[in-house]
């Protein structure tokens, strides 16, 4: 009879208590329970910031309120434990869980999908802000008495009323200040996408590409939930339907496309790896051809070797960069679902490694063996083949193509409205007067602060005197991105505490004290923090040694990498408070700690270790937990006989250093020619040089050379590129004249120009063709140096905006592309869809030729004319 009872007691239990919780949020009992272990175990990483965090909990929650606060928490990022507080969590719960009940759709949207893709904050890896409280009634506003499906694509005209593509550096902006700048590349765009959704209640989540396989790039954009099924779409690049976007075709090529799903694992999608805070999920096959490629390793002793990790690397920016990482189960296999190209699988545990480049259609099942360790000197060339071009889906009806045309169009004119309103330049030279400072100077400073002037502008004016030049030193060696979001008390804080030791040049100064970017992180104003913070003996001490301050990161800071999952690093300040780090924060926090003592200090170029100068020369700084290399170092110098184009790093060639059996990528400055490197001094070891050249968007020309840098060894080490053999037949050819006459004023010049000419037929209101702008423009220099011209004809009746091309650039306009279909003659039938790029020689035949959006267009192109 007791094991009756206690059978029934089990099973009806759940019920029992779903019955008597309607007013739950998590309603699966097993889920719920999974959560409460998982936030028990975040309240004691997080127990250092215990009353910014949990007093929250003191409030009078309902039971809703509560157990979202407590998902939240049981799975977020150390990131956002550091650096945030419960009223801010609550903040976010309380609109998420009001949009469900408001909205006509909440109620149709499952538990779980809610809370993984409507209730998280956090899209990726960018800076959080208030979004979600600041825009939610202008969001709802804007989609009241829509159905789920149009109000999905009602906000992405919304986003792009606020929102256009341009590059930008890796630090991912907060949806605010993306606004507020009016622009971002397209982790940017997806990121304020998404949360633009959620805040509607609609689920959705960034997906993205890690690297192109045809060109040297990636992506990112959005998936929306409707009614049971995920969709895509372009991130404030709207169309009128979903399931479209210029970047389809390319997607179709892809080699893995992939999303992280916040919390603990559920659902039945293509599962890339379980983690304990977060799921990859794979959702390539929405997109392109694939297949299962398994991979079998086995171990030095030839038995199976489990928890390898086994690395997909696609080569991309002339490195095998890891698409992902899937380490082996018992029986030794890893398998990926992935596309139709070629890639390098390179297996390794502990130190002990194998690998091969295949060809992904060509295999099922790799086996590779594990071996030791050795010195390598060798070189290998590798022909590797991209996933082909498929037939290109049915395009648009006119009609459709139209009506987002004039959608995009007044997108457009309210987006220039908000521009038009920053600071004009008579208001600039009023400044620059007040300050008695270089009106050139001034004018630079605001034409990077975009819309956040007015910070820029307060923190200038008051600013003491004294302290002016010092405020325009700061402001000229941080990037774009920081003039575009920092608030003015942040900078204040950063001049007005700056100081350095005696003998430091003033540049050095400048570049590693007073700098207050170190790597990707938010910044907020640690040099007060620490000079109050730091203890008398550590800040004295550390003066004459600087190891003092590692010594006491090594004390006071407990490492957690796997709990910072999304790489947001933790800010200086977030680190010293929670006292619970990943290694690239504690790094960070290392450097902002010197320089707010007035030691300079850096993250060294190339591999990230953080610096101290002192007595001339930079130091290494290792943590406890490290392997500190105390060998003598060695000297590479990089050489290269090609001149044009002079190879350049990422676009060119890479150098890896081998560690803890695999070998990572140097990160030096993107496009630092060879000629620009000085002699590099390295710790001795084993090192891989990558060698690139992309003749086309089907192939690649890859070198890999292994070499060894031994201890005090001076080494010249050659960068070649690998040509490839000049095509047998031509595209076809153009009729220059007929051309040239759409710009009468200009005819003769471009007659007597014996440089070959870049044409392109543009629709400059509408992506993708914004798209190819924004690729030419950070090529402007090198177009320049080449120096030949750029004719841009707008196909809708509206010329081009040249700002930022490439000095020697002419707008006209060919509606339709008439004057194109009779000047220009191509050796095979081909289809003409905008943007239409073309370089000809000075005899009119074409070099190279471009249909419909290819990423990387100006860097193709540069490559094709030098």
């Amino acid at each position: 009879m007791p094991r009756i009872a206690n059978f029934l007691l089990k099973s009806l239990l759940p019920l029992f208590l779903l019955s008597c919780n309607r007013n739950h949020l998590i309603t699966d009992p097993v889920f719920l329970q999974r959560t409460e272990e998982a936030f028990t175990e975040r309240k004691a990483i997080a127990s250092n910031r215990a009353k910014e965090l949990f007093s929250i909990f003191e409030e009078d929650l309902t039971l809703r309120q509560k157990e979202a606060l407590e998902y939240l928490y049981a799975y977020m990022p150390l990131s956002d434990l550091a650096d945030y507080s419960g009223e801010f969590f609550l903040a976010n719960v309380d609109k998420s869980l009001m949009a469900l009940e408001q909205t006509p759709w909440g109620k149709s949207i499952p538990e779980d999908i809610f809370l993984h893709y409507v209730l998280p904050y956090r899209v990726n890896n960018e800076n959080l802000d208030s979004f979600r409280i600041a825009c939610y009634d202008e969001i709802h506003n804007r989609i009241k008495g829509l159905d789920m499906e149009k109000a999905a694509l009602e906000l992405n005209y919304w986003s792009n009323e606020k929102v256009v593509y341009q590059p930008a550096d890796i630090r991912t902006s907060s949806p605010l200040n993306t606004i507020l700048s009016s622009r971002g590349r397209c982790g940017e765009e997806s990121t304020l996408m998404v949360a633009a959704l959620r805040t509607a209640g609609i689920p959705a989540r960034q997906v993205y590409t890690p690297r192109w396989a045809h060109t040297d790039d990636n992506h990112a954009w959005v998936e929306v939930w409707i009614n049971g099924e995920w969709h895509y779409m372009g991130a404030c690049e709207p169309e009128l339907v979903l399931d479209h976007g210029w970047f389809t075709e390319p997607a179709r090529r892809a080699m893995l496309v992939h999303t992280k799903s916040f919390g603990a694992a559920y659902g039945s999608e293509d599962i890339i790896n379980v983690k304990k805070n977060y799921t990859e999920v794979n959702n390539l096959p929405k997109y392109a051809p694939s297949k299962r490629l398994f991979v079998k390793v086995s171990g030095t002793d030839g038995m199976p070797a489990q928890d390898a990790s086994v690395e997909f690397r696609l080569f991309n920016y002339s490195e095998f960069y890891p698409l992902t990482v899937i380490p082996t189960n018992q029986d030794g296999i890893s398998s990926l679902v992935t596309g139709f190209g070629d890639l390098m699988i390179w297996a390794h545990k502990d130190s002990a490694y194998a690998w091969k480049i295949i060809s992904v259609g060509k295999t099922d099942t790799l086996t590779l063996q594990l071996v030791k360790p050795g010195k390598l000197s060798y070189s290998v060339d590798a022909d590797l083949f991209i996933p082909p071009e498929l037939e290109p889906f049915a395009p648009l009806s006119e009609e459709i193509i139209r009506e987002n045309a004039a959608k995009l169009e007044n997108g457009n004119v309210i987006r220039k409205s908000y521009i038009d309103s920053w600071i004009n330049h008579e208001e600039v030279l009023s400044i620059a007067e007040k300050l008695k400072m270089d009106s050139v100077r001034t004018e630079q400073v605001f034409s990077r602060s975009m819309g956040n002037f007015r910070e820029i502008k307060k923190f200038l004016i008051e600013i003491p005197d004294t302290l002016v030049e010092t405020a325009f030193s700061l402001l000229e060696v941080l990037p774009d991105k920081d003039l575009r979001d920092t608030e003015a008390s942040i900078l204040s804080d950063h001049v007005e505490n700056a100081f350095t030791l005696q003998g430091v040049s003033p540049e050095t100064f400048r570049d590693y004290v007073l700098n207050s970017r170190i790597s990707n992180e938010m910044m907020v104003s640690w040099r007060s923090f620490f000079i109050k913070n730091i203890p008398d003996r550590i800040r004295i001490e550390a003066l004459s040694d600087p190891i003092k301050v590692r010594d006491l990161l090594n004390e006071s800071i407990e490492i957690r990498n796997d709990e910072n999952y999304y790489k947001t690093p933790l800010t200086p300040v977030g680190v010293f408070r929670l006292k619970v780090s990943d290694e690239q924060s504690r790094a960070i926090c290392f450097v902002a700690i010197c320089r707010s003592l007035g030691i300079p200090s850096r993250l060294e170029p190339g591999r990230e270790i953080p610096q101290y100068f002192l007595n001339n020369k930079w130091h290494d700084v290792y943590f406890a937990d490290q392997n500190e290399y105390k060998g003598e170092k060695g000297f590479l110098k990089l050489t290269a006989d090609q001149k044009n184009p002079v190879p350049q790093y990422y676009t060119n060639f890479t150098i890896a250093r081998f560690e803890d059996g695999t070998y990572n990528t140097l990160d030096y400055e993107f496009g630092r020619k060879v000629t620009g490197f000085e002699e590099l001094e390295l710790p001795a070891g084993s090192y891989m040089l990558v060698t690139g050249n992309r003749p086309d968007d089907k192939l690649i020309l890859a070198s890999i050379t292994f070499f060894e840098l031994g201890a005090g060894e001076h080494k010249n080490i050659k960068v070649n590129i690998r040509n490839a053999e000049k095509a047998s037949s031509e595209t076809g050819s153009a009729d220059l004249k007929a051309l040239f006459t759409m710009f009468p004023q200009n005819t003769k010049e471009l007659e007597g120009s014996q440089k070959m000419t870049v044409l392109a037929w543009v629709e400059p209101s509408q992506e993708p063709s914004r798209h190819v702008f924004a690729d030419f423009k950070p090529y402007k220099k090198d177009f320049d140096e080449w120096g030949g011209n750029f004719l841009f004809m707008s196909v809708s009746g509206k010329p081009a905006d040249i700002d930022g091309l490439p000095s020697k650039s002419l707008s006209g306009i060919d509606t339709d592309m008439k004057v194109l279909k009779k000047s220009v003659r191509f050796t095979a039938p081909v289809e003409l869809k905008p943007p239409v790029i073309i370089a000809v020689n000075k005899e009119g035949r074409i070099v190279y030729f471009s249909t419909g959006y290819r990423i990387g267009t100006g860097e193709q192109v540069l490559r094709h004319l030098q």
